[in-house]
């Protein structure tokens, strides 16, 4: 059997590599970020961590099984701005924590042949407790990790601006501090990463990651409390069962991504939620001094989301169900269900291909959809906006 793992970005690599390390010796392997790579290879099962060129592969690829591992713990309705085409949405087989989450992939319409029960493989580091790397900073001072979504409506970074390190302080005295930003704001918000590099070039205590493709879970080992807006990372840092401060945009429900059932909004009670910035020094030295507060609510939280998968040892249960497969089983899902995942082509999924290598160029990114994006935000908060009453 042949299995294919795609590395769409840096950071799936520490989240498909575990997997891949399972099956060495099992299977043939092949772990790649080039597209052509993979077809060239035509795996009879293909694993990925996100939709990004799903219906690339299943046009190149008619007959192998598609896994998704994810990468998220939350949507922003990602699903649901892919093309309506099933090629483009749906996986064969789908890994998941807790059973309750399946709910939220079924409302999104991507409903694969089979979910497969296995957790999430990001998290293994985090339960096992791995140790936290070292770093430069002092290890006697407790740590605050400061890991910021990108969307504008959504990010606190904007809010946060240069008085970051003064509001984290504020109260909670000479922290080390650790600014860890969504893999994409280094390409999409480079006036976000000029302001936190005279941030950490003015004061020793605080680290910027400037590879903003690394794996966050090394910062989140060596994170005593956590503050962020609307990122997965409020989810994943739940394994660790330490305290979150949340700053809410006040622009959240006009941003595209802001999709009011997600469990981003509705389980904001998991950390201190603050929608004034200037709350942000008593919070956090709240946090530091009780780290218990809200325990309770975060592990219930965290028993919804991951249920019985939480021994570290969610990457072999992925491997034990590709081997599972084998190329014989693979080759006969493919005939009973045919290809029914295919795309149409022609002209949409032309368009769907532009789009996606459009959204690659960072050039673009920048001159064309950054300016798009400021201004939809602002359509849409008039949109949103409350009528004053009558």
């Amino acid at each position: 059997m042949r299995v294919a793992f795609f590395v769409h970005f840096p950071f799936h690599r520490p989240i498909l590599e575990p997997i891949r390390d399972v099956l060495t010796g099992g299977a043939e392997l092949l772990l790649s970020s080039a597209r052509d790579a993979i077809v060239a290879f035509d795996p009879d099962v293909l694993v990925m961590a996100s939709h990004a060129h799903l219906e690339y592969f299943r046009r190149r690829l008619p007959r192998a099984l598609t896994v998704n591992v994810r990468h998220g713990l939350i949507g922003k309705r990602l699903i649901s701005r892919l093309p309506p085409r099933a090629s483009a949405r749906a996986f064969d087989f789908v890994c998941v924590g807790a059973e309750a989450r399946v709910e939220s992939y079924e409302r999104a319409g991507a409903a694969p042949l089979e979910y497969w029960p296995t957790g999430y493989v990001q998290l293994d580091p985090l339960f096992r407790r791995d140790p936290p790397p070292s770093l430069p900073l002092d290890p006697a001072r407790p740590t605050v990790l400061y890991a910021p979504t990108w969307n504008l409506g959504l990010s606190s970074a904007g809010l946060l601006g240069s008085r970051l390190v003064e509001l984290i302080r504020g109260e909670a005295g000479d922290v080390n501090i650790i600014i860890k930003p969504h893999p994409v704001i280094g390409e999409w918000r480079p006036r976000w990463m000029a302001c936190w590099e005279r941030l950490a070039a003015a004061d020793a205590g605080v680290l910027l990651v400037r590879d903003t493709h690394a794996d966050v879970t090394p910062y989140m080992l060596a994170a005593d409390a956590l503050i962020s807006d609307a990122s997965s990372v409020v989810f994943e840092f739940l394994a660790l069962d330490r305290p979150i401060v949340l700053v809410t945009n006040p622009r959240h429900a006009a941003d595209p991504a802001y999709a009011p059932d997600d469990i981003i909004w509705r389980w904001r009670d998991v950390g201190e939620e603050l929608r004034d910035v200037d709350r942000l020094p008593g919070a956090v030295a709240a946090a530091l001094r009780a780290p218990e507060a809200r325990a309770e609510r975060r592990r219930h939280c965290a028993h919804l989301l991951f249920g019985p998968f939480t021994d570290g040892r969610n990457h072999v249960r992925v491997a034990e169900r590709i081997l599972a497969l084998g190329a014989a089983t693979a080759a006969a899902v493919v005939a009973a269900h045919g290809r029914r995942m295919r795309a149409g082509g022609g002209a949409a999924e032309l368009w769907h291909e532009m789009r996606t290598r459009l959204w690659s160029s960072t050039l673009v990114r920048r001159l064309v959809l950054g300016p798009l994006e400021q201004l939809r935000l602002r359509a849409r908060e008039v949109m949103v906006r409350p009528r004053p009453a009558r």
